[in-house]
């Protein structure tokens, strides 16, 4: 009753949301794809302000940046979130993509909701342990995210977030103007298909002698197998006890092989409308984790945690996209 509630709301406001859409496109193509913006960094930072609009997953800080976020700022928060927001807390509707932790198997409607809730827990579980405790929090491929403005209260962890200048720029300029203490973050230049990001943490004040969570999300497809492998291998020289959560698309939707061709052409394609192409993607193996076990352990790596959308047991549902949580030892 409230997805029907929700939808019949929604259906009220489809003429603003088709304005609010109108105006999101035109900021992407004219405003944040010439300026070597993130695009893409936007889809998961608009779906936890759903949550949040949901009251699913509160993410405040997101809520607050999107006022000063150039997709997402006003007309178009108004005509696209706001109206969203309010078709949420009329209906009470919580499901689907709006849900959090969300339904188990998990659909590509629901993604998001299972891609984060698998890093919230980890990051989570790793940075309150009180046995060899983590000591920073780095953020590669930071874009919007907003888990270093959320942390436990008298936190002391070392926040770094890195990315490509531009995306970083317009974050910082967005985290001043919507009041968002960031003075505990490092923020770090760099270009993820080379190797000088390690240079440029270390430069910014990392210490690889402490104990370090690093948030790798959303970002390993649009990179190289080479590109992918470095970045372990660099990880790998952390301490003991340092933590690594990433994603992965598995290599047969990156490649588009059986049962997946029509939608590996679809993310292809919807990929190349932010000007970024996808490039690698995890063998599975029989057992579907098997793959991301051998890419740990070919770094000196355990596979300390592994989840998938999808349903391995339905032929419907092949699952194509796995989150990882790969641990020093």
């Amino acid at each position: 009753m409230r997805g029907f509630l929700f939808s019949l709301i929604m259906i009220l406001f489809i003429p603003f949301f088709l304005l609010g859409l109108v105006v999101y496109t035109w900021r992407l193509r004219r405003v944040i794809i010439p300026q070597n913006i993130s695009g893409t960094a936007a889809e998961p930072f608009g779906a936890r302000i759903m949550m949040h609009l949901a009251s699913t997953r509160i993410d405040k800080a997101a809520v607050k940046l999107a006022e000063h976020m150039i997709l997402y700022r006003q007309p178009a928060k108004f005509l696209m979130l706001q109206t969203t927001g309010l078709a949420l807390r009329i209906s009470g509707y919580k499901g689907s993509m709006f849900g959090y932790p969300g339904q188990r198997p998990s659909s590509t409607m629901t993604m998001m909701s299972h891609r984060s809730h698998f890093l919230d827990c980890s990051i989570s579980e790793a940075l309150s342990r009180s046995e060899n405790p983590i000591k920073q929090l780095v953020i590669l491929g930071s874009g919007w995210d907003t888990r270093c403005y959320d942390l436990p209260t008298n936190s002391d962890v070392k926040c770094f977030e890195v990315d490509m200048a531009p995306t970083l720029n317009v974050k910082k300029d967005a985290l001043i103007k919507s009041g968002i203490k960031s003075t505990h973050v490092t923020f770090v230049e760099t270009d993820f298909n080379q190797e000088s990001w390690w240079d440029s943490l270390l430069a910014s004040g990392f210490d690889q002698s402490e104990t370090t969570y690093i948030l790798w999300e959303g970002v390993t497809m649009y990179l190289t197998n080479e590109a992918v492998n470095s970045t372990l291998a660099l990880f790998s020289k952390l301490p003991q006890g340092s933590v690594i959560g990433v994603d992965f698309f598995t290599e047969d939707v990156v490649k588009g092989n059986p049962p997946h061709e029509t939608w590996s052409k679809r993310m292809h394609a919807g990929v190349k409308y932010y000007s970024e192409k996808i490039m690698f993607g995890i063998p599975t193996g029989q057992t579907l984790s098997q793959g991301a076990k051998e890419l740990a352990e070919r770094h000196g790596l355990w596979l300390s945690k592994f989840e998938n959308i999808g349903d391995a047991s339905d032929k419907k549902k092949v699952p194509w996209y796995v989150f990882t949580e790969m641990t020093k030892t």
